[in-house]
């Protein structure tokens, strides 16, 4: 038994909070997540919007630092990190009598690497030979040796050396305008590519090393998924020992492990590497014509073999051994890496040899680099076991790329993660009880009911229309969102699941509507977007995939949410065919399809009502959430909200919301 009631800092916490609310829902939270730490069994537990999941779980965490168990929480997203390490463990621990301490941990790739750094500064002016290039597009700086630096892009990476010389976490977060990706890179390392400290000249400066110091003594350690699967993969060697892990979000661990589980190869990478070589070897321009020639041969067989496979079966998932063609390819690439990597290698020894730490770093860098890519052929061209799941998918660029991963992560997580493992929390505002199973952890399952009034507060409108397969359904989802948007002036989140969807619908309304504010993703960033639409009370937000999570739009200012249709997962998604194929053609529409739709209606319609005192209704355009056979399983997972199916109760409804006209 812990010597610190975490009960007993609930109550501090609910008094320290301005109109702090005492909520049955968190105070049984807080028990049933300290009685699993205390006792040592996994638990899962949904706990629905407004219950203050993320408190419950920091309280007993706070309680057993006080004998020395440290907590690991793993989020969904980094921006979830930033959130409990930013603004929730900052007020518990000023406002709590327990001392304890805190630290938050990302991958190498979000620090600023002091040696990355050097090499930028020393490349950015440096002539011919491993000057730096970010790109097509520029214009060369003078004449013969030059350098190849874009000047928006030269601009924003000077601006970033001049942030290296201030910052005090080296933390990409801590930009308030992130830069692009190539310009970040410029000064980080990515996966697999740190030297290590061992041999870094600037080890000691290192901002990454110094976050892991910082978590190395702290009680609690908020990391986000993806680490969390690195760590697993090292042996359990990134994070320090702890006795406790939160896994928050949980309804998006499965997926999140299977991607950083996973192995890409493109044509991009192996004309990257041509890059990469340059820019520590000199005079030997026939490396990078053997890795552009394996990256023209790789792209056109990854072609063929894509269309091949759509042709035969709809999806780019590749089913038994890789074509001739393609074997081919990938061997060509095999040969093309294994002389890069010898030149490289040849290059870090000379480095070794009395040359600047920046350029022993540099050629030490690139080492790693090679290897990766050296590393992910060989997976990519062994045979598939089972579980895992091999595919062809288009790119940005219309190019390809094959792609590896392991979708059994059940047995992979109880060999490298709970077998002689810390004590598993499992929470979700939408968890659906077969999680804890297909992750591998043999947990009680709690599910906490919601402190908000759905049925008073909300209503859930599912209106007569015709299917989605019906060339009429799209002009009747037009029709509604007018509707909505009309009574209701603005004030409308309209969830999309394709984006050729958000596109008609978008023209249409702003064609209809014109005195509205109809903003639409893609017009601008995403967070820029959401500060119109949270900051805008008459203005409308369309959005698909990135918007039915993560944004929070308490008050009137979000009075509708219209979800064009159920959102099953695309059935030739190769994962997805994976899935299904692991439950069996009779089973894989209930087991597969029907839950994960589920949790993701769930996640878009959690939008709507945020606090206790918000009202507002839930539209859903597909006529299926009330006629088709499996619409109980999906309605189960909703919020509790009157349902109608009627026009008039969804206009009586908003008329009681006494919403104030746009002006």
């Amino acid at each position: 038994m812990s010597s610190v009631d975490p009960i007993e800092l609930l109550d501090v916490v609910v008094a320290a909070i301005p109109e702090g609310e005492d909520r049955p829902q968190q105070r049984e939270l807080v028990r049933a997540v300290q009685s699993a730490f205390e006792e040592g069994t996994h638990l899962a537990v949904q706990g629905p919007t407004g219950v203050g999941k993320s408190v419950a779980y920091l309280l007993p965490a706070i309680a057993a630092s006080a004998d020395d168990r440290r907590t690991v929480v793993v989020t969904s997203s980094k921006a979830l990190q930033d959130q409990l390490g930013g603004t929730d463990l900052p007020f518990l621990q000023e406002t709590l009598p327990v001392a304890f301490s805190h630290a938050v941990l990302k991958g190498r790739s979000n620090y600023l690497c002091q040696a990355a750094v050097d090499e930028t500064r020393a490349r950015l002016d440096g002539p011919g030979q491993g000057a730096l290039d970010l790109g097509t597009g520029g214009r060369p700086a003078g004449r013969g040796d030059e350098v190849w630096v874009p000047g928006p892009l030269r601009t924003a990476v000077e601006s970033l050396l001049g942030w290296a010389g201030t910052t005090i976490t080296g933390e990409l977060a801590e930009l308030e305008d992130p830069p692009e990706e190539r310009v970040w890179a410029t000064v980080s390392v990515g996966p697999g590519e740190c030297v290590g400290a061992a041999k870094c000249a600037r080890a000691e400066d290192c901002f990454s090393e110094q976050a892991r110091d910082r978590a190395a003594a702290a009680d609690v350690v908020v990391v986000n998924a993806h680490l969390y699967a690195a760590h697993l993969q090292s042996g359990r060697q990134l994070l320090p020992d702890h006795d406790l892990l939160v896994i928050d979000e949980a309804h998006e661990f499965e997926d999140a492990l299977v991607d950083a589980l996973g192995v890409r190869l493109t044509g991009w990478r192996l004309r990257n590497l041509a890059r990469v070589h340059d820019a520590v070897v000199a005079a030997a321009p026939e490396v990078a014509t053997a890795l552009g020639g394996a990256a023209d041969s790789l792209d056109d067989a990854l072609a063929v073999a894509h269309a091949e496979a759509l042709a035969a079966h709809g999806s780019g998932r590749l089913r038994g051994p890789l074509p001739d063609d393609l074997v081919s390819a990938l061997t060509d690439c095999g040969l093309a890496v294994d002389r890069t990597l010898t030149s490289v290698k040849a290059a870090a020894r000379a480095a070794g040899e009395g040359r600047s730490p920046t350029a022993r770093h540099r050629t030490e860098r690139a080492v790693r680099t090679v290897e990766g890519v050296a590393e992910a052929i060989d997976a990519l061209t062994g045979d598939t076991e089972g579980g895992q799941v091999r595919w062809i998918a288009e790119t940005g660029s219309g190019r390809h790329a094959l792609q590896l991963t392991r979708i059994d992560v059940a047995d992979t997580l109880r060999e490298l993660a709970w077998e002689d493992g810390p004590t598993v929390v499992l929470c979700s505002a939408t968890l659906d009880p077969g999680t804890a199973g297909r992750l591998g952890v043999d947990a009680d399952f709690l599910a906490v009911d919601s402190p908000f009034d759905f049925r008073a507060n909300g209503l859930l409108y599912v209106p007569r229309l015709p299917r989605p397969a019906s060339d009429a359904w799209p002009d009747a989802v037009v029709e509604e969102l007018v509707h909505v948007l009309d009574i209701c002036g603005g004030r409308t989140l309209a969830l999309f699941t394709s984006h050729r969807m958000l596109r008609r619908s978008t023209a249409a309304v702003r064609d209809r509507l014109p005195d509205l504010v109809v903003l639409a993703q893609g017009d601008a960033p995403n967070a820029q977007l959401q500060r119109r639409f949270l900051d805008e009370e008459h203005t409308s937000l369309f959005a698909t995939a990135s918007f039915w999570t993560g944004i929070s739009s308490p008050g009137p200012t979000c009075s509708a949410v219209v979800v064009d249709r159920i959102p099953f997962p695309v059935p030739t998604d190769p994962i997805v065919e994976a899935r299904c194929d692991l439950v069996g053609d009779a089973r894989a529409f209930e087991e597969v399809s029907v839950p994960a739709a589920g949790m993701q209606l769930a996640q878009g319609v959690g939008r709507l009502i945020r606090t206790t005192t918000d009202r507002g209704v839930v539209a859903v355009l597909d006529p299926r959430l009330a006629e088709a056979r499996y619409r109980r399983r999906i309605l189960d997972l909703l919020p509790r909200m009157r349902r109608t199916r009627d026009r008039s109760d969804l206009d009586a409804f908003v008329e009681s919301l006494d919403l104030p006209p746009a002006s």
